[in-house]
C-alpha cells in the first residue's frame, strides 16, 4: 500500500542551529529548538507509514531585522538551507521533497534564490512565513514575487511566524500555542483583500494547521466583506464614482479615508465572488489539527480534495505523528476515498516530481 506524504515536516540541521545561535537566536515560536537528524526522521517516517516528507525549516526562518540590516545573513542562510535540502533529496530521492527558503523581505534577493532553488537545485516548492516585519503576504511589497510564483505555478507552504507585538502580550505561554493560528488567518485575509489570490490563481497555497482560525471565521469574513462593500443610499453611488476615479488616477487612493480604501479593496479583490470562493482555493494541512473540532469546521469550507496530510514533526513530537494519522483515519466525516486523498493523492497533484519517485 502506498505510504503517506507529509507536507508539513520540519528539519533543524546543525548548521542552521549554529548560525542562529551565533545571532543569539535560541527559540522558535517561543520554544527551544528540538533535536533533529535525518536518520531519526526516517525512522519516524518508517514507523508511521510515511513514504515521503516535503521538508522545510520553520519559524523564525532566516531573517532577523535588528541583527542583519544588510540581509547578508538571510541570503547566506537561505542558500545554505536550500542546499542542505537538495542534499537530502539527492541522498533519499524517494523519501524527501523540499520547500525552498527565500531571503524575504528582500524581494530581489528572494527572486534570485527562487531561480536557483527551483531551476538548479530542483526543489519542489517554496516556504513562506506569514509575516515579515509585520507585513503580511498580501502586501504590495511582495507583488513581484507572487507574479513569478504564479508564472511558475509553484506550491507555496505558508507557515505562521511570531506575530508582531507579541512582546506586549503577557500571557506567559509561547506563541506556538494559539497565536500562530491567528497569524495564519491574518496572512490569508491579506492575500485575499489585496488581490493576490485573484490576480495569481496559479499559486497553490498550503496553509498550515488547517488554516489557523479560518474555518471558524469564514462566515464572519463573508458577512463583513459584504457590509464593507454594501454602502447604502447615496453613499453607494459616491463610493462607486470614487472607485472609478481611483482606478483612473491610482495615486488619489492615498488621500482617501480608510472606509473608502477598504471599500475599494473588498469590492475589487473579493467581490462579487466573496471570501469563500478564494478560501476554497487554498489547501489546508492537518498538522496539530486532526480532530473532529477542526475537521468539522474545515469541511464547511472545503472538501477532502483541498486537505493534505501534515504532521509538524519535528516541532510536534514523535508521539504526535501517529495521533495525527489516527485523527484523520478515525474522523467520521471522512470515507476511505477522503482519507486516501488527504494522506497521499492531493500531495501527488501538488508536487509532480513525487509522482515519479514516491512509493
Amino acid at each position: 500500500m502506498p505510504g503517506l506524504i507529509d507536507v508539513h515536516h520540519h528539519i533543524v540541521p546543525k548548521e542552521y542551529l549554529k548560525d542562529l545561535s551565533d545571532q543569539g537566536v535560541k527559540k522558535a515560536l517561543g520554544v527551544r529548538f528540538p533535536n533533529w537528524s535525518a536518520d531519526k526522521a526516517l525512522e519516524v517516517m518508517d514507523r508511521n507509514g510515511i513514504s515521503t516528507s516535503v521538508i522545510s525549516i520553520s519559524a523564525p526562518g532566516v531573517y532577523f531585522r535588528d541583527k542583519d540590516p544588510s540581509m547578508e545573513f538571510a541570503r547566506g542562510l537561505s542558500r545554505k538551507t536550500n542546499e542542505i535540502c537538495a542534499g537530502l533529496i539527492e541522498s533519499y530521492p524517494e523519501r524527501f521533497g523540499a520547500f525552498a527558503t527565500l531571503p524575504l523581505p528582500d524581494v530581489d534577493a528572494a527572486l534570485e534564490e527562487l531561480e536557483y532553488a527551483l531551476d538548479v537545485l530542483k526543489l519542489d516548492g517554496v516556504f513562506l512565513l506569514s509575516n515579515y516585519d509585520g507585513y503580511y503576504l498580501g502586501d504590495t511589497r511582495f507583488e513581484r514575487l507572487f507574479s513569478e510564483l504564479n508564472r511558475r505555478k509553484v506550491a507555496v507552504f505558508v507557515h505562521p511566524a511570531t506575530p508582531p507585538g507579541i512582546e506586549e502580550i503577557h500571557m506567559g505561554v509561547p506563541e506556538s500555542m494559539i497565536d500562530v493560528c491567528f497569524d495564519t488567518t491574518r496572512t490569508a485575509l491579506s492575500l485575499m483583500v489585496n488581490g493576490v489570490t485573484k490576480k495569481y490563481p496559479d499559486v497553490r497555497f498550503i496553509l498550515a494547521h488547517a488554516g489557523g482560525t479560518i474555518p471558524y471565521l469564514a462566515a464572519r469574513l463573508d458577512i463583513l466583506s459584504t457590509l464593507f462593500a454594501g454602502l447604502g443610499g447615496v453613499s453607494s453611488y459616491i463610493a462607486e464614482g470614487v472607485d472609478l476615479v481611483s482606478h483612473a488616477v491610482p495615486k488619489l487612493q492615498e488621500s482617501f479615508p480608510d472606509e473608502l480604501k477598504i471599500y475599494i479593496k473588498v469590492k475589487d479583490n473579493m467581490l462579487p465572488e466573496g471570501p469563500d470562493f478564494y478560501l476554497k482555493r487554498f489547501y489546508y494541512d492537518t498538522a496539530v489539527s486532526a480532530s473532529p473540532h477542526a475537521f468539522a469546521a474545515l469541511q464547511t469550507l472545503v472538501d477532502s480534495s483541498k486537505i493534505v496530510f501534515g504532521s509538524d514533526y519535528v516541532f510536534a513530537t514523535e508521539a504526535a505523528v501517529p495521533l495525527t494519522i489516527k485523527g484523520v483515519r478515525e474522523y467520521v466525516g471522512f470515507d476511505e476515498k477522503d482519507v486516501a486523498a488527504i494522506e497521499r493523492e492531493n500531495a501527488m497533484g501538488l508536487f509532480p516530481r513525487l509522482k515519479k519517485v514516491s512509493k
